[in-house]
């Protein structure tokens, strides 16, 4: 689903999010921009949509955050996303929660293992370096 978040080069303050799914048979791609919101180190990334920036006509304004919570034995990740659904969308919205929230749940299970993988890897190379 989220296939990239890149920050906008001529205006860091802003990020260009690209989603992509098979659904219904069919690809879809989707995109907007987001302002980022003043992050707090180690805790938290959060931003707001950008109003009439959205591709493909449909503009979903939205607004998330990803908390990042320090355990003894790793780190807790929880996302908190609102949107508005266009008005053409309404009529569908029930049927395709539980298709979003899917998704959704599915791009977390794939940043966990990204993640960890990468986390595993910053550490094999710390210790090679300190084995030197």
């Amino acid at each position: 689903w989220i296939k990239s978040v890149t920050v906008q080069q001529d205006n860091p303050a802003l990020s260009r999010w690209t989603l992509s799914t098979r659904q219904f048979g069919r690809d879809w791609e989707f995109s907007w921009l987001a302002r980022n919101l003043a992050p707090v180190k180690n805790q938290k990334i959060h931003w707001i949509s950008e109003p009439g920036s959205a591709s493909l006509g449909l503009n979903v304004n939205n607004r998330g955050q990803i908390r990042f919570i320090r355990r003894p034995a790793g780190c807790n990740v929880s996302l908190s996303i609102s949107y508005e659904v266009p008005e053409v969308l309404a009529p569908f919205a029930n049927a395709l929660t539980p298709v979003v929230e899917g998704i959704i749940s599915r791009d977390m299970v794939r940043f966990k293992d990204y993640a960890t993988a990468y986390a595993k890897a910053q550490a094999s190379t710390q210790q090679q370096q300190q084995q030197q």
